[in-house]
């Protein structure tokens, strides 16, 4: 990739066409003269999957991501890119310029939620809703552009307007009359009218109030009686309704009215229901009529039972009359029409005739009524009757239903005695079918919500709680009744709870969304965190009906994120560090190596460089190595040698190796190693690097002259080794971490004391890897640390004798060799030939395998040094086509490489090497092996 383009790495396919733009043209010029702070807003919205886009300069070039692209449209992308703002957004500029125009030139960001900004798209124009935020991009000179941050909410606008609609037209289809109103109040504060705000159409029908929405009631009724008002007033200020009987002063019907209080910012608004109950009324004043007449009609004459045949006629409710017997003398036309052509009864056995089953909601529902269980039978013998509600099947018409009320009776003379009984029935069909449809409606809602996974619930218009699903009841392991109000405040976590609530009551005051993470007591007692989101539903005139929310539980992704956020922030930290120790050593090797360019040096001076370049490079070798045990850990891919080691001696070999440090920074070192005298089963060189790790950590920590003790301490079948300083300790914050990858404490220059901080990770899995563990203790800061080995002992196995130093060889004097090297890095190879040729030996240096093989047909050779990785043929190659030539048939074949791992020697054994030696070559080791080199062996040695 051009070097030009480096911050556009990546960025997906708006990356790529910022690349193969040409930018010359432009006023911005070449990529590589883009001011830094450009460069950087590019790369921050290219790896950005939020819609996002750049306004730059004063012509407002555009930049955007690929987000953003796929909001544009095709007559947009991907002419956008690189085009001037004003030219590009002409049709709205009148809509969004201004904004621009005043971040350009104050720096005053912008924000916008749900705005009408209208634009073509696929070659139509089309109106679309916005989320949007404009924001200065600047630095110390100033305002340069604009940063766009923007969602596409056209689909959730729609959605809320057709839920408002669906709600609207759900009041409009009520049959009971539906209005809101607003008490008018005069300067003293007294109640003198109310505004209708609402109303449906079932209202203007039932009331005569066509048009009221906007008018007060005394424009439309001028005469209204005060009381009305002061009734509507008090359920306003007292939050208490109220149910009454009203007469229309307009149409002259009666209606039951209810008056509940509404919550409304700024208003005392009343919520007023009208149900017509006229007919009721009516029905009833016309049943105490009818009782009139028939008990004057014994008396009066036929022309009074006629008057009386006619009011019966005239009523909208069945009316029958029974005589003492049960038979039915008279009936009305509304009685026939609900019941059918009704057989002759003479008795009220003939009941049994009658077709109906109870419909009352209660423990009898649906089942069939008995000849005795009528209400005109009941009536006759002697009970009360207030209402009964039943199904019947009217005669005449099989298959069809209707609910009756029926209200019975029974009649005296003048006597006393029984003369008969008057039943009464009331159609209440599409009433109960109403209700049923409610019902059902409101068991859907319930079973949808019940089947969810989610927890779901619902508020009222001041935030009350008025039901939770049982997903929400099992997690809190409480009741809905408990949950109820602002009952489910109480499993909220005590520190959530003031600042959740608090941004309840601001989203009830706003009515925008409602979103909230927070915690949440289980039933289990565990408090866990949870995305909780509510959204209003409104009626037509935008007040707030009630919330609808849904709480998930996203703890287990909030650990992984907050988890994740650390790992990578100790990752960050550990790369900053590993820059910093791996430039250290390079310091003095750059002035050494200058010092050994000078003409005609000291050779003081130039041995002391030499001194200094081995020194730093044995220190990049063991922070080298110290990855790579890092790596084979983690991978698995360490295998111990098990033996029976003596664990004293471990720990003498690894003071041995900590001594200097020890020494050089003045610290006492203290030992009670009587109980070291034990053995266990493991791999010596692994344990002594633990140990070694223990006392740098505490020599590193621990300010000059301080003190440190290793101690030994039986424990029934196990022996514990601590390692304890009076050092600077470890926070308490830090302590649960200290074993693990990239955790390290907050280096300062006072403590910039080298390497890599993996040793106590080390430690920790070669202890793992031995079957012990291994402990970390301090008191905190300032207070020294203390860090305890447990290992299990070796069962019946002997002390390990004392180990002697591994790779020791007795050296003799032999005759100089002829060694070729070949190495595609002339430095490295020319610099090993001035070494070897300086110890006695013939050198030869190649820089690749081809001049090799030519070198070795003219000159024989003893030893080759050959690096793997050649350009034109592999040591692997290489060295198997040396082996064939007669020169250096009998010669010893040695592998230089930069890798060691065990599949490199084994690779390197296969093709034919003696040796394995890992770059950078330890010069004594090498020297030592060409003076006690014997003939081709297998591979065993690697450095």
């Amino acid at each position: 990739m051009n070097s030009s383009f480096n911050f556009l790495a990546g960025g997906g396919e708006m990356g790529a066409l910022i690349r193969a733009h040409d930018w010359h043209g432009t006023t911005l010029g070449a990529p590589d003269t883009w001011p830094s702070t450009l460069k950087t807003v590019i790369r921050l919205i290219l790896s950005s999957n939020h819609p996002m886009f750049i306004w730059w300069g004063d012509d407002l070039i555009q930049f955007y991501n690929d987000g953003y692209r796929r909001t544009m449209g095709p007559e947009r992308h991907p002419a956008a890119l690189g085009q001037p703002g004003r030219v590009c957004w002409e049709e709205a500029w009148d809509v969004i310029g201004p904004d621009i125009e005043r971040v350009m030139a104050d720096g005053e960001p912008t924000w916008y939620e749900d705005r009408l900004v209208p634009l073509t798209r696929h070659g139509a124009r089309q109106d679309i809703w916005w989320t949007y935020g404009y924001s200065p991009i600047e630095d110390e000179s100033g305002i340069h552009g604009v940063l766009v941050i923007c969602n596409d909410v056209t689909e959730d606008h729609l959605l809320r307007e057709r839920l408002a609609q669906t709600n609207h037209a759900l009041i409009e289809t009520m049959d009971d009359g539906f209005c809101l109103v607003d008490i008018i109040r005069d300067g003293e504060g007294k109640a003198v009218d109310y505004l209708f705000v609402e109303a449906n159409k079932a209202f203007a029908a039932q009331t005569g109030l066509v048009d009221s929405v906007g008018k007060t009631v005394r424009e439309l009724v001028p005469d209204i009686e005060q009381r009305w008002i002061d009734i509507y007033d008090e359920i306003a200020r007292t939050g208490v309704a109220r149910r009454f009987v009203e007469e229309s002063p307009v149409m002259g019907r009666w209606f039951n009215v209810y008056a509940g209080p509404i919550d409304h910012p700024g208003q005392r608004r009343v919520a007023l229901l009208f149900t017509d109950i006229t007919d009721r009324i009516n029905a009833e004043r016309a049943l105490q009529e009818s009782e009139m007449q028939a008990r004057a009609a014994a008396a009066l004459a036929e022309a009074e039972r006629r008057r009386l045949d006619a009011l019966l006629g005239s009523v909208p409710v069945g009316i029958a009359y029974v005589d003492e017997r049960g038979a039915v003398s008279v009936s009305n036309r509304m009685n026939d029409v609900l019941w059918g052509e009704t057989p002759a009864c003479r008795s009220q056995e003939d009941y049994g005739l009658w077709r109906g089953w109870w419909a009352d909601g209660s423990e009898r529902q649906g089942k069939l009524l008995a000849a005795g269980d009528w209400a005109t039978a009941r009536a006759l013998n002697g009970e009360q009757v207030e209402a009964d509600i039943v199904e019947i099947e009217p005669f005449g018409r099989p298959g069809e239903r209707r609910i009756l009320l029926i209200r019975a009776e029974a009649i005296h003379d003048s006597n006393g005695a029984l003369s008969g009984a008057v039943a009464v029935s009331m159609d209440m069909t599409e009433q109960v079918d109403t209700q049923r449809a409610l019902r059902e409606s409101e068991e859907k809602f319930r079973t949808m919500t019940e089947a969810m996974p989610q927890m779901v619930w619902s508020g009222l218009p001041d935030g009350r709680n008025d039901y939770s699903n049982g997903r929400w009841c099992e997690f809190t392991g409480l009741s809905m009744d408990e949950l109820l109000g602002m009952g489910w405040l109480d499993v909220i976590h005590p520190d959530d709870r003031d600042a959740l609530r608090d941004k309840w009551l601001h989203t009830m005051g706003t009515g925008g969304l409602f979103e909230s993470e927070h915690r949440i007591r289980r039933h289990d007692g565990e408090y866990r965190w949870a995305l909780n989101r509510a959204l209003p539903m409104r009626d037509e005139a935008g007040r707030i009906l009630r919330w609808m929310g849904t709480v998930t539980d996203v703890h287990d992704q909030k650990l992984a994120s907050e988890e994740l956020k650390a790992a990578n922030t100790r990752k960050d930290e550990f790369l900053a560090m590993l820059a910093h120790e791996l430039r250290n050593p390079l310091a003095p090797i750059s002035t050494a190596a200058q010092i050994l360019k000078m003409q005609g040096g000291d050779p003081k001076r130039s041995l002391h460089a030499s001194d200094v370049i081995a020194r730093q490079v044995k220190h990049m070798v063991e922070l080298v190595d110290d990855l790579l045990d890092v790596s084979r850990v983690t991978r698995g891919l360490v295998e111990l040698e098990r033996e029976p080691v003596e664990l004293a001696s471990v720990v003498q070999s690894a003071i041995e190796q900590a001594r200097p440090l020890i020494e050089r920074k003045g610290h006492t070192l203290a030992t009670r190693l009587g109980d070291a005298h034990v053995t266990v089963t493991g791999d010596r060189k692994r344990l002594v690097q633990v140990v070694v790790n223990l006392l740098n950590n505490a020599a590193k920590y621990t300010p000059d002259g301080g003190e440190i003790k290793v101690c030994a301490d039986l424990e029934a079948n196990e022996i514990k080794l601590s390692v304890i300083d009076n050092g600077i300790g470890i926070d308490a914050a830090l302590l649960p971490q200290v074993f693990e990858l990239f955790t390290q404490a907050k280096r300062t220059p006072d403590r910039a004391q080298g390497g890599l901080g993996l040793g106590l990770a080390l430690v920790r899995s070669m202890v793992g890897l031995h079957g012990g563990r291994v402990e970390a203790n301090s008191a905190g800061p300032g207070r020294g640390s203390r860090f305890d080995v447990v290992l299990p002992l070796a069962m019946d196995s002997p002390a390990a004798a004392p180990a002697t130093s591994a790779g020791t060889a007795v050296t003799q004097a032999r005759a100089p060799l002829r060694i070729l090297i070949v190495d595609d890095n002339r430095d490295a190879g020319e610099s090993l030939g001035i070494v070897l040729s300086s110890s006695g030996h013939t050198v030869m240096v190649e820089e690749t395998s081809q001049a090799a093989l030519r070198r070795v047909q003219l000159e024989a050779v003893d030893v080759c040094l050959l690096d793997i990785g050649l350009p034109d043929m592999d040591g692997h190659q290489l060295v198997q086509r040396l082996q064939a030539l007669p020169l250096a048939a009998q010669a010893t074949m040695i592998a230089l490489s930069g890798y060691g791992q065990r599949q490199d020697l084994e690779a390197s054994r296969r093709a034919g090497f003696a040796l394995h030696l890992v770059k950078p070559v330890d010069l004594p080791r090498l020297l030592a092996l060409l003076d006690t080199l014997a003939p081709a062996r297998p591979c065993d040695a690697r450095s």
